[in-house]
């Protein structure tokens, strides 16, 4: 992935889905100045960001779009949302695939003028999210963990349990970064625990 930050301001970005995960994206990009258009059957309480379509997705809604979110709950959908951007050369986000993405959302602390933003090339979003406060000299630590968490991750992503994200944050909890500062092979038995038990 190649870093950049780009200026979102008066630029029509589109997100195609609902949920939870829709309503923050469009809220960090209205945050930013972008002009925001929703497209969604449905859409979760509180949803109040931007233009909301009360529709099924079509490739004409992204027409005219700066980039594009797919950020819904079924993964073809999201696909196709991806290769109708492509086709109409606009940068695509799928929340659910790194790899079919133009782009990945790195996790960011803002401190008046300086941002710090911080990515796992979307293989651990919530780990992102977690380096983006912590020390330099805890990098080396993350960077042994990521691929035994992410090992996980794949796993819990492709099966059907509401306690997903629940497990995901479990397993970079404090607690669970205390045991793998003693004990990386402790940790992913840990690790493998937690998945265990959710699977049940």
């Amino acid at each position: 992935m190649y870093p950049v930050m780009l200026n979102v301001e008066n630029k029509l970005c589109t997100i195609i889905g609902g949920g939870f995960t829709a309503l923050r994206k469009a809220e960090s990009l209205a945050q930013n100045g972008a002009e925001i258009k929703v497209i969604s059957p449905e859409f979760c309480d509180g949803f109040n960001v931007g233009l909301k379509i009360q529709k099924t997705y079509e490739p004409s809604d992204i027409k005219d779009s700066f980039l594009v979110i797919a950020a819904t709950n079924d993964k073809m959908v999201n696909r196709k949302v991806a290769e109708d951007a492509k086709n109409q050369k606009i940068l695509a986000y799928l929340v659910d695939d790194a790899e079919m993405s133009d782009f990945v959302s790195p996790a960011v602390s803002v401190c008046g003028d300086i941002s710090l933003s911080v990515s796992t090339n979307g293989k651990f979003p919530l780990l992102a999210k977690k380096l983006s406060v912590i020390k330099s000299s805890d990098l080396d630590l993350y960077k042994a963990i990521l691929p035994i968490i992410e090992k996980y991750r794949q796993l819990i992503l492709h099966e059907n349990r509401d306690t997903k994200k629940e497990i995901l944050r479990d397993m970079i909890s404090d607690d669970m970064i205390m045991i793998a500062r003693e004990n990386l092979i402790l940790f992913e038995q840990k690790v493998k625990d937690l998945y265990e038990k959710g699977h049940n």
